[in-house]
């Protein structure tokens, strides 16, 4: 299996814990605030390996560098929406490549590879979903998701612990909740549970085969 450990830092750096809507309208302190908190981000699944030698050092600081420069690339092209898609595209593949050159010094880490991908999941079945929602449908570039990324979530962690119960009943419950409480229909009320559950499926297969 593949560690991803650079590439999860990324991810984690610009799109989980962070709404990646925001970030695009920081200026001044709050940009240098985002861009402190990449590094710790990216640092927190790598330093155990790379800062071990003199080539994994280079590819932090080089990486690092990359994704400070894209931080302040995507405010100015803000709110050119191909423009920001592409940085945002950019960057992922930027940490994909710097993670592949590094491959052989993440062997080792505190992190199992395993849990890397189990956590890139979880970014992907929460956030990555958002991402298309607020960027290419319905495009409300603010747009709250916050059951959505619950129900997600929830389906993720059951489905791939396999309890299928539970999936249920993560859903049965979103459902009411939405019905109940937000008390307007959504044409992303039934994206968000499919998007989840075929994610899910697609990472238990990934993980267990």
């Amino acid at each position: 299996m593949l560690p991803l450990h650079l590439f999860l830092g990324h991810v984690v750096a610009d799109h989980a814990f962070t709404n990646n809507a925001k970030i695009r309208t920081y200026r001044g302190s709050k940009l240098l605030g985002h861009i402190i908190w990449s590094l710790f981000a990216i640092l927190a699944f790598t330093f155990d390996t790379f800062l071990r030698s003199r080539l994994g050092t280079v590819l932090l600081i080089a990486f690092f560098t990359v994704h400070a420069l894209l931080d302040i690339v995507r405010v100015k092209v803000y709110p050119k929406g191909n423009l920001l898609n592409l940085v945002e595209l950019v960057g992922l593949a930027s940490a994909f490549v710097f993670n592949i050159v590094g491959v052989r010094l993440l062997k080792g880490s505190y992190l199992s590879n395993e849990f890397v991908l189990y956590l890139l999941g979880m970014s992907v079945v929460s956030t990555g979903v958002t991402y298309f929602f607020r960027n290419f449908y319905p495009k409300d570039e603010f747009m709250s998701d916050i059951e959505g990324i619950s129900e997600r979530l929830a389906v993720f962690i059951f489905l791939l612990a396999s309890k299928p119960l539970f999936v249920f009943l993560s859903l049965l419950i979103a459902l009411f909740y939405r019905l109940i409480f937000v008390k307007r229909f959504d044409h992303t009320w039934w994206i968000s549970p499919v998007s989840g559950l075929l994610i899910s499926f697609a990472w238990r297969l990934m993980l267990y085969g």
